[in-house]
């Protein structure tokens, strides 16, 4: 599997679901031109997880509720062979911007974290519009495995759980310690998600 930034992952919107009408009704006719105003929503947590249409109305998202929504549209253009993917892998400041300050209070390097994306013929694309780091997240990738879109919500957290369990062991800490410390990873990436004007340019393609 190979993640390559230049790559685009593009056909046309030919669906006839709903994820994909409303898209159209957006005056976007490809996944590459919504992919991108995906990529500029805000990170963010939406209020229904398997709503796969909430970040439209919300204007926001997180690396699942994007990938599940770029996976959704995709399968009703009848290319189910875009896979909605999860990977484990080592949570840096390296490699997040924007977790550093949380890690280095609570007295370590990196943390895993569960992270979603797309993979097709052989290449990972990522969506979630983050700020880049140093490096990427998929230089620490651990371990990925393609996950169905309707057990996205309970198999990322069972799999992050039981990842996070042994590391809070491994490194002497309460698993509800640790998982606190995920959790405030998050907020921070939330409060600190970098909204350039272009970015918010695009987002304003959403009605």
């Amino acid at each position: 599997m190979t993640t390559d930034g230049r790559a685009k992952l593009d056909f046309p919107l030919t669906g006839s679901g709903p994820l994909s009408s409303a898209v159209r009704a957006l005056g976007l006719k490809s996944f590459a031109d919504i992919a991108e105003v995906i990529r500029a929503l805000p990170y963010g947590r939406v209020a229904y997880d398997d709503d796969q249409s909430a970040i439209l109305r919300e204007r926001r998202g997180t690396c699942s509720s994007k990938h599940q929504f770029l996976s959704a549209l995709a399968h009703e253009c009848g290319r189910t062979d875009v896979s909605l993917t999860i990977g484990l892998y080592e949570m840096s400041e390296r490699n997040t911007p924007g977790v550093g300050a949380v890690l280095a209070a609570a007295r370590v390097d990196a943390i895993p974290e569960a992270h979603c994306y797309l993979t097709y013929q052989g290449r990972r694309y990522d969506f979630t519009g983050l700020a880049s780091g140093q490096s990427s997240p998929f230089d620490t990738l651990i371990d990925e495995r393609a996950v169905a879109l309707h057990d996205l919500s309970s198999v990322k957290l069972a799999y992050h759980r039981e990842a996070m369990a042994r590391w809070a062991a491994k490194v002497g800490l309460g698993f509800e310690r640790a998982w606190q410390l995920r959790e405030d990873c998050i907020a921070s990436l939330a409060n600190n998600t970098v909204n350039s004007d272009a970015r918010k340019n695009m987002a304003r393609e959403l009605p």
